[in-house]
């Protein structure tokens, strides 16, 4: 009797610790403009296979992560922002368990540029981005 217990309180362990294991992908990463890091831009990665879609944002530091992403891929990393120019990069594969990427993505800042216009002795000034 006692060895039927213990058998059943080791494969009710076994079973526990065989449910566990990891069957996800984790990515993180940094986007920055060379010498900063950028801030509150969209991150999306698409699985491309079935176009599964999964979105963050940056925080102050330009760092990002995404969980329970497919393994394999191919996946697709766009970011988008107001003040940066838009990123594109696809084909790229993920591994089980956490995946950092290499290096920061770097993106360039969009230009923006000012005008100033005299009309009747006032100064108007224009900017765009």
């Amino acid at each position: 009797m006692k060895f039927k217990s213990l058998l059943s309180l080791l494969l009710f362990f076994i079973v526990g610790f065989a449910s566990a294991q990891i069957t996800s992908s984790t990515i993180n990463g940094k986007v920055t403009d060379g010498d900063f890091p950028i801030a509150n831009v969209f991150i999306t990665i698409t699985y491309l296979p079935t176009n599964s879609i999964y979105e963050t944002e940056t925080d102050k530091k330009g760092r990002f992560s995404l969980d329970n992403l497919e393994v394999g891929g191919p996946f697709k990393i766009e970011v988008k922002g107001a003040t940066i120019e838009n990123y594109s990069r696809s084909g790229f594969q993920l591994l089980l368990g956490d995946n950092d990427l290499p290096k920061p993505i770097m993106v360039r800042k969009k230009e923006t540029t000012t005008q100033v216009l005299s009309s009747n002795d006032k100064e108007i000034v224009l900017k765009s981005i």
